[in-house]
């Protein structure tokens, strides 16, 4: 009799601590996320071509204290210049953007919350705000905007931003199902988690305005990457491969040269910049160059008030 009551007595001691160590069971065996990702319902629409995409994880920025000073409720946001190409507010809907460059057709993907329930393209679209908006029909979807700018909803969290003829291309591959840049989506992949802020391309080139009057460097550049990591202050990390190794010493000695030119030619508000590039660091590992730079939140967004790079992203 006493043996069955202690019997009755374990198993339900073993019960309770089962059910106690059960969450924790649980949450081990959670698989922890250990790299950054394109959204599977963006992938698709990246056009087959691009070499280049810029990314920026809002869902995962507003959890951090950079959130307010980057995009305020008021005042000059990062968000400005794509919230007026898109019409729409961006600030509380988006979760995720990529913009993809390189390729015949430049646009913007975006991954949010635009209407409350139901399917856009359905007579549920979000309210856009754009000058002159027309609705252009293509293949069962609308185009909102005009042939320069317009807007297209997939469904009520993919919406699409750039030219027309950009829009049509990419309900076009859609359609036909054809090949994404996969090598673009598998660096995006080999980014760390933390990645808020990143850029991957396949051809990195000089951007078209130029660094200082320096519009390219006497080199070919097989691929390069970057991101910044703002959950405390602003870590930048950024690679490069040459196609050889004397292509990577003439970046670096290209990227040093550049930086001294750089100080030389700041003016008043510009002076911003030099903590910035006091920051940085440049190395050289084979055919890799390398750049680590580790500063405050408000060194960064003067850096980029000086440089102008907070207007907006055109498609």
């Amino acid at each position: 009799m006493l043996m069955r009551v202690n019997a009755h007595l374990t198993e339900a001691i073993l019960s309770r601590r089962g059910a106690l160590l059960l969450p924790l069971f649980l949450t081990a065996c959670k698989t922890e996320v250990t790299h950054q990702r394109v959204d599977p319902a963006l992938a698709p629409l990246i056009p087959p071509d691009s070499t280049t995409l810029v990314g920026i994880r809002l869902d995962k920025i507003r959890k951090t204290p950079a959130w307010d000073k980057l995009f305020p409720e008021k005042g000059v946001s990062a968000l400005d210049g794509l919230q007026t190409q898109t019409g729409m507010d961006l600030r509380t809907g988006m979760h995720e953007a990529v913009y993809c460059s390189g390729g015949r057709h430049q646009l913007v993907v975006i991954r949010g919350k635009f209407v409350d329930g139901g399917i856009a393209n359905a007579g549920l679209e979000p309210l856009i705000k754009l000058p002159g908006a027309q609705k252009l029909p293509y293949k069962g979807f609308t185009l909102v905007g005009q042939e320069e700018a317009a807007v297209t909803f997939f469904n009520s969290s993919v919406a699409l931003s750039g030219r027309a003829s950009a829009l049509r291309a990419a309900i076009d591959n859609r359609e036909l199902k054809h090949s994404f840049p996969q090598t673009l989506l598998n660096m995006v992949d080999a980014l760390p988690p933390e990645a808020h802020i990143y850029v991957v391309s396949t051809k990195p080139a000089f951007p078209e305005r130029g660094i200082g009057g320096v519009t390219s460097l006497p080199l070919t550049l097989s691929k390069a990457h970057a991101y910044v990591d703002l959950r405390t202050g602003v870590a930048l990390r950024a690679q490069a491969e040459g196609s050889s190794v004397d292509d990577a010493k003439k970046l670096l000695d290209g990227l040093r040269g550049l930086t001294s030119l750089l100080r030389l030619t700041l003016k008043g508000d510009q002076k911003g910049l030099s903590n910035v590039m006091d920051a940085m660091q440049f190395t050289q590992d084979g055919a890799t160059v390398k750049l680590q730079a580790d500063l405050s939140l408000d060194d960064l967004m003067k850096g980029l008030k000086s440089l102008d790079l907070l207007g907006p992203i055109r498609a």
